[in-house]
């Protein structure tokens, strides 16, 4: 699972949640592919993602001083180099093992093999 991906991902569907969002992170394994770098895709990611739950996710995979610990204000007056950084943990890294936690019920949802499974039976939604 891609930590892009992980930004969007909320547990509001659970029964009693209101906001779910975002899962707490925690993880096992996680393995760094290279996926080729594009500044402008990149700068399109960051303007629709929340960079709090970003912070939350470099700081599960212990890369949290990859970034600034506060938004930038303007993505487009970043560096290439500044970007790559943003590019390098939202697509290039993929958690292969963990848990995604809900914040209001702290129901446990596994990820393995890459794949998180956010499926609960009726008598836990």
């Amino acid at each position: 699972m891609k930590l892009f991906v992980h930004n969007f991902m909320s547990s509001r569907f659970l029964k009693n949640v209101t906001v779910g969002y975002p899962l707490e992170l925690t993880v096992k394994q996680f393995v760094e592919k290279d996926i080729e770098f594009d500044r402008e895709n990149t700068i399109v990611m960051l303007d629709k993602i929340q960079y709090e739950a970003l912070l939350v996710a470099a700081a599960a995979i212990n890369q949290s001083d990859r970034i600034p610990a506060e938004k930038p204000s303007k993505w487009d007056e970043l560096s290439d180099d500044q970007l790559r950084q943003f590019h390098h943990l939202l697509m290039n890294i993929d958690v292969i093992d963990g848990e995604l936690v809900c914040p209001e019920t702290k129901t446990v949802f596994p990820i393995k093999d890459g794949i998180p499974n956010m499926l609960k039976v009726d008598a836990e939604k």
